[in-house]
Protein backbone atom coordinates (compact mmCIF):
# COMPACT_ATOMS: atom_id res chain seq x y z
CA UNK A 1 0.00 0.00 0.00
CA UNK A 2 2.72 2.67 1.02
CA UNK A 3 4.42 1.51 -2.68
CA UNK A 4 1.33 2.46 -4.42
CA UNK A 5 0.46 5.58 -2.31
CA UNK A 6 3.81 6.97 -3.46
CA UNK A 7 3.45 5.88 -6.69
CA UNK A 8 0.12 7.86 -6.73
CA UNK A 9 2.16 10.83 -5.00
CA UNK A 10 5.10 10.77 -7.84
CA UNK A 11 2.17 11.12 -10.88
CA UNK A 12 0.07 13.55 -8.72
CA UNK A 13 3.49 15.94 -8.77
CA UNK A 14 4.38 15.26 -12.29
CA UNK A 15 1.01 15.98 -13.78
CA UNK A 16 1.00 18.98 -11.35
CA UNK A 17 4.04 20.22 -12.81
CA UNK A 18 2.81 19.17 -16.64
CA UNK A 19 -0.29 21.52 -15.80
CA UNK A 20 1.67 24.55 -14.81
CA UNK A 21 4.19 24.83 -17.59
CA UNK A 22 0.89 24.18 -20.23
CA UNK A 23 -1.06 27.04 -18.43
CA UNK A 24 2.07 29.12 -18.43
CA UNK A 25 2.58 28.42 -21.86
CA UNK A 26 -0.80 28.99 -22.61
CA UNK A 27 -0.45 32.64 -20.70
CA UNK A 28 2.53 33.57 -23.48
CA UNK A 29 -0.07 33.40 -26.12
CA UNK A 30 -2.82 34.72 -24.31
CA UNK A 31 -1.44 37.79 -22.80
CA UNK A 32 0.38 38.92 -26.19
CA UNK A 33 -2.79 38.59 -27.85
CA UNK A 34 -4.97 40.13 -24.98
CA UNK A 35 -2.35 42.99 -25.32
CA UNK A 36 -3.00 43.95 -28.81
CA UNK A 37 -6.29 43.75 -29.05
CA UNK A 38 -6.70 46.03 -26.30
CA UNK A 39 -4.18 48.69 -27.79
CA UNK A 40 -6.07 48.25 -31.09
CA UNK A 41 -8.96 50.18 -29.24
CA UNK A 42 -6.84 53.24 -28.07
CA UNK A 43 -5.60 56.23 -28.52
CA UNK A 44 -1.54 57.15 -28.42
CA UNK A 45 -2.60 59.13 -25.43
CA UNK A 46 -4.45 56.33 -23.82
CA UNK A 47 -2.31 53.75 -24.87
CA UNK A 48 1.61 55.53 -23.37
CA UNK A 49 -0.75 56.26 -19.94
CA UNK A 50 -1.51 52.93 -19.80
CA UNK A 51 -1.12 50.09 -22.04
CA UNK A 52 -3.10 47.32 -19.93
CA UNK A 53 -5.66 49.26 -18.79
CA UNK A 54 -9.27 49.21 -20.46
CA UNK A 55 -10.09 51.50 -23.22
CA UNK A 56 -12.25 54.70 -22.08
CA UNK A 57 -13.78 54.37 -25.95
CA UNK A 58 -13.83 51.63 -28.32
CA UNK A 59 -12.47 53.24 -31.39
CA UNK A 60 -13.22 50.91 -33.96
CA UNK A 61 -12.22 53.25 -36.34
CA UNK A 62 -8.36 52.62 -35.58
CA UNK A 63 -9.57 49.12 -38.17
CA UNK A 64 -10.90 51.03 -40.57
CA UNK A 65 -7.83 53.99 -40.74
CA UNK A 66 -5.48 49.96 -40.71
CA UNK A 67 -6.79 48.69 -43.34
CA UNK A 68 -6.63 52.13 -45.34
CA UNK A 69 -2.80 52.62 -44.73
CA UNK A 70 -2.11 49.37 -45.36
CA UNK A 71 -4.26 47.68 -48.03
CA UNK A 72 -4.73 44.91 -46.37
CA UNK A 73 -8.00 43.77 -48.24
CA UNK A 74 -5.96 43.43 -51.40
CA UNK A 75 -2.67 41.83 -49.55
CA UNK A 76 -5.24 39.53 -48.06
CA UNK A 77 -6.40 38.44 -51.14
CA UNK A 78 -2.82 38.02 -53.14
CA UNK A 79 -1.57 36.25 -50.23
CA UNK A 80 -4.42 33.86 -50.13
CA UNK A 81 -3.69 32.97 -53.84
CA UNK A 82 -0.38 32.45 -52.98
CA UNK A 83 -0.94 30.70 -50.21
CA UNK A 84 -3.82 28.27 -51.40
CA UNK A 85 -1.21 26.95 -54.66
CA UNK A 86 1.85 26.62 -52.89
CA UNK A 87 -0.07 24.61 -50.40
CA UNK A 88 -1.70 22.27 -53.36
CA UNK A 89 1.69 22.10 -55.14
CA UNK A 90 3.04 20.97 -51.66
CA UNK A 91 0.55 18.15 -50.65
CA UNK A 92 0.84 16.77 -54.06
CA UNK A 93 4.70 16.55 -55.00
CA UNK A 94 5.11 15.38 -51.23
CA UNK A 95 2.68 12.63 -51.32
CA UNK A 96 4.05 11.20 -54.47
CA UNK A 97 7.66 11.43 -53.10
CA UNK A 98 6.49 9.79 -49.84
CA UNK A 99 4.33 6.96 -51.53
CA UNK A 100 7.06 6.42 -54.12
CA UNK A 101 10.15 6.23 -50.96
CA UNK A 102 8.04 3.99 -48.79
CA UNK A 103 5.89 1.67 -51.16
CA UNK A 104 7.62 1.00 -54.09
CA UNK A 105 10.92 -0.14 -52.62
CA UNK A 106 13.43 1.09 -55.30
CA UNK A 107 17.29 1.49 -54.42
CA UNK A 108 17.60 4.75 -53.35
CA UNK A 109 14.37 5.41 -51.39
CA UNK A 110 16.34 5.30 -48.12
CA UNK A 111 19.18 7.46 -49.40
CA UNK A 112 16.18 10.19 -50.59
CA UNK A 113 14.12 9.69 -46.90
CA UNK A 114 17.32 10.08 -44.97
CA UNK A 115 18.83 13.17 -47.36
CA UNK A 116 14.81 14.74 -46.80
CA UNK A 117 15.63 14.52 -43.19
CA UNK A 118 18.72 16.96 -43.29
CA UNK A 119 16.29 19.59 -44.82
CA UNK A 120 14.58 18.92 -41.61
CA UNK A 121 17.31 19.83 -39.39
CA UNK A 122 18.58 22.86 -42.19
CA UNK A 123 17.75 25.91 -41.03
CA UNK A 124 15.68 27.62 -44.05
CA UNK A 125 17.57 31.40 -43.59
CA UNK A 126 21.00 29.69 -44.80
CA UNK A 127 19.44 29.14 -47.99
CA UNK A 128 17.65 32.55 -48.38
CA UNK A 129 20.86 34.26 -51.02
CA UNK A 130 21.15 30.86 -53.05
CA UNK A 131 17.52 30.71 -53.67
CA UNK A 132 17.52 34.32 -54.31
CA UNK A 133 20.25 33.59 -57.09
CA UNK A 134 18.09 30.26 -58.51
CA UNK A 135 15.27 32.63 -58.90
CA UNK A 136 16.56 35.58 -60.86
CA UNK A 137 18.16 33.16 -63.10
CA UNK A 138 15.16 31.69 -64.11
CA UNK A 139 13.34 34.23 -64.85
CA UNK A 140 10.86 34.50 -61.80
CA UNK A 141 12.22 37.20 -59.69
CA UNK A 142 9.47 39.53 -58.24
CA UNK A 143 6.84 37.03 -59.45
CA UNK A 144 3.70 35.38 -57.25
CA UNK A 145 5.01 31.91 -59.03
CA UNK A 146 8.47 32.60 -57.19
CA UNK A 147 6.61 32.59 -53.87
CA UNK A 148 4.65 29.60 -54.54
CA UNK A 149 7.12 27.54 -55.49
CA UNK A 150 9.93 28.66 -52.80
CA UNK A 151 7.00 28.14 -50.43
CA UNK A 152 5.87 24.52 -51.66
CA UNK A 153 9.82 23.31 -51.42
CA UNK A 154 10.84 24.69 -48.64
CA UNK A 155 7.84 22.62 -46.73
CA UNK A 156 8.95 19.59 -48.62
CA UNK A 157 11.24 17.71 -46.19
CA UNK A 158 8.61 17.87 -43.31
CA UNK A 159 5.87 17.20 -45.68
CA UNK A 160 7.49 14.17 -46.92
CA UNK A 161 8.32 13.13 -43.29
CA UNK A 162 4.48 13.04 -42.17
CA UNK A 163 3.32 11.21 -45.43
CA UNK A 164 5.78 8.34 -45.49
CA UNK A 165 4.34 7.75 -41.71
CA UNK A 166 1.23 7.38 -43.38
CA UNK A 167 1.87 5.01 -46.19
CA UNK A 168 3.89 2.86 -44.34
CA UNK A 169 0.63 1.71 -42.33
CA UNK A 170 -1.53 1.16 -44.65
CA UNK A 171 -1.99 -2.60 -45.47
CA UNK A 172 -0.14 -3.95 -48.74
CA UNK A 173 -3.47 -6.16 -49.88
CA UNK A 174 -4.80 -2.92 -50.77
CA UNK A 175 -2.01 -2.18 -53.64
CA UNK A 176 -2.06 -5.93 -54.79
CA UNK A 177 -5.82 -5.63 -54.78
CA UNK A 178 -5.19 -2.33 -57.46
CA UNK A 179 -2.60 -4.41 -59.79
CA UNK A 180 -5.24 -7.58 -59.76
CA UNK A 181 -7.79 -5.32 -61.45
CA UNK A 182 -5.31 -4.12 -63.96
CA UNK A 183 -4.17 -0.40 -61.78
CA UNK A 184 -1.49 1.31 -62.86
CA UNK A 185 0.99 2.57 -60.12
CA UNK A 186 -0.22 6.43 -60.66
CA UNK A 187 -3.40 5.05 -60.90
CA UNK A 188 -3.07 2.99 -57.24
CA UNK A 189 -1.71 6.44 -55.58
CA UNK A 190 -4.18 8.54 -56.76
CA UNK A 191 -7.71 6.33 -56.54
CA UNK A 192 -6.70 3.93 -53.65
CA UNK A 193 -3.82 4.91 -51.40
CA UNK A 194 -3.76 8.92 -51.35
CA UNK A 195 -7.27 9.16 -50.00
CA UNK A 196 -6.58 7.00 -47.40
CA UNK A 197 -4.31 9.59 -45.80
CA UNK A 198 -6.79 12.14 -45.10
CA UNK A 199 -5.39 13.06 -41.83
CA UNK A 200 -1.90 13.25 -43.13
CA UNK A 201 -2.83 15.74 -45.93
CA UNK A 202 -4.65 18.16 -43.36
CA UNK A 203 -1.77 18.16 -41.06
CA UNK A 204 0.69 19.06 -43.70
CA UNK A 205 -1.95 21.46 -45.04
CA UNK A 206 -2.26 23.33 -42.10
CA UNK A 207 1.00 23.38 -41.03
CA UNK A 208 2.13 24.83 -44.73
CA UNK A 209 -0.27 27.17 -44.21
CA UNK A 210 0.70 28.88 -41.07
CA UNK A 211 4.28 29.26 -42.22
CA UNK A 212 3.17 30.14 -45.96
CA UNK A 213 0.97 33.26 -44.12
CA UNK A 214 3.32 34.24 -41.65
CA UNK A 215 6.28 34.10 -43.98
CA UNK A 216 7.77 37.88 -43.85
CA UNK A 217 11.31 37.39 -44.77
CA UNK A 218 11.20 34.76 -48.23
CA UNK A 219 8.79 37.46 -49.35
CA UNK A 220 10.76 40.56 -48.24
CA UNK A 221 13.50 38.78 -50.79
CA UNK A 222 11.72 37.85 -53.64
CA UNK A 223 8.86 40.56 -54.17
CA UNK A 224 9.51 44.19 -54.56
CA UNK A 225 6.39 45.47 -56.16
CA UNK A 226 3.25 46.44 -54.17
CA UNK A 227 0.61 44.64 -56.20
CA UNK A 228 2.46 41.15 -55.47
CA UNK A 229 3.37 42.02 -51.30
CA UNK A 230 1.63 39.95 -48.57
CA UNK A 231 -0.17 40.09 -45.60
CA UNK A 232 2.90 40.50 -43.55
CA UNK A 233 4.89 42.84 -45.66
CA UNK A 234 1.97 45.22 -45.76
CA UNK A 235 1.92 44.85 -41.59
CA UNK A 236 5.73 46.04 -41.57
CA UNK A 237 5.09 48.50 -44.05
CA UNK A 238 2.40 49.75 -41.95
CA UNK A 239 4.97 49.93 -38.99
CA UNK A 240 7.88 51.42 -41.24
CA UNK A 241 5.79 54.39 -42.57
CA UNK A 242 5.30 55.78 -39.24
CA UNK A 243 8.83 55.61 -38.29
CA UNK A 244 8.16 59.62 -37.20
CA UNK A 245 5.26 58.77 -34.97
CA UNK A 246 3.99 55.66 -34.41
CA UNK A 247 0.28 55.56 -34.32
CA UNK A 248 -0.45 52.36 -32.52
CA UNK A 249 -3.91 52.23 -32.16
CA UNK A 250 -4.23 51.49 -36.29
CA UNK A 251 -1.33 49.40 -35.96
CA UNK A 252 -2.32 46.97 -33.38
CA UNK A 253 -5.58 46.71 -35.28
CA UNK A 254 -4.04 45.64 -38.42
CA UNK A 255 -2.33 42.91 -36.94
CA UNK A 256 -5.27 41.61 -35.38
CA UNK A 257 -6.72 41.22 -38.44
CA UNK A 258 -3.25 39.94 -40.26
CA UNK A 259 -3.85 36.70 -36.82
CA UNK A 260 -8.09 35.93 -38.01
CA UNK A 261 -7.30 33.67 -40.77
CA UNK A 262 -4.69 31.72 -38.63
CA UNK A 263 -7.11 31.28 -35.64
CA UNK A 264 -9.96 30.72 -38.17
CA UNK A 265 -7.90 27.84 -39.80
CA UNK A 266 -6.54 26.02 -36.45
CA UNK A 267 -9.65 26.51 -35.27
CA UNK A 268 -11.74 24.50 -37.88
CA UNK A 269 -9.25 21.71 -37.81
CA UNK A 270 -7.57 21.34 -34.91
CA UNK A 271 -8.83 18.48 -33.56
CA UNK A 272 -7.89 16.55 -36.82
CA UNK A 273 -4.51 18.13 -36.90
CA UNK A 274 -4.28 16.68 -33.19
CA UNK A 275 -5.46 13.65 -34.60
CA UNK A 276 -2.96 13.18 -37.54
CA UNK A 277 -0.16 13.93 -35.99
CA UNK A 278 -0.94 11.40 -33.25
CA UNK A 279 -1.82 8.85 -35.56
CA UNK A 280 1.65 9.44 -37.45
CA UNK A 281 3.09 9.17 -34.39
CA UNK A 282 1.71 6.17 -32.98
CA UNK A 283 1.58 3.91 -36.56
CA UNK A 284 4.82 5.18 -37.87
Amino acid sequence: MGKKKSIQVSRTIVDNIVRLVLILYTLTIIIPFTFMFLNSLKTNQEFFSSIWSLPSKFRIENYKRGLELSNIPRLFLNTIYIVVFASLINILFSSMLAYSISRTGFKLSNTIYNYLLIGLLTPGIICIIPVFFVVRVIGLYNTREALILVYAAFNMAFSVFVMYSFFKTLPKDLEEAAFIDGATYFQTFWKVMFPLTKPGLITIGVFGFLDYWNDYLIAMTLVISEPLKTVSQGVMKLQAAQNVRTDFGPLFAVCIIAMIPVIVVYALFQGKLTAGLTAGAIKG
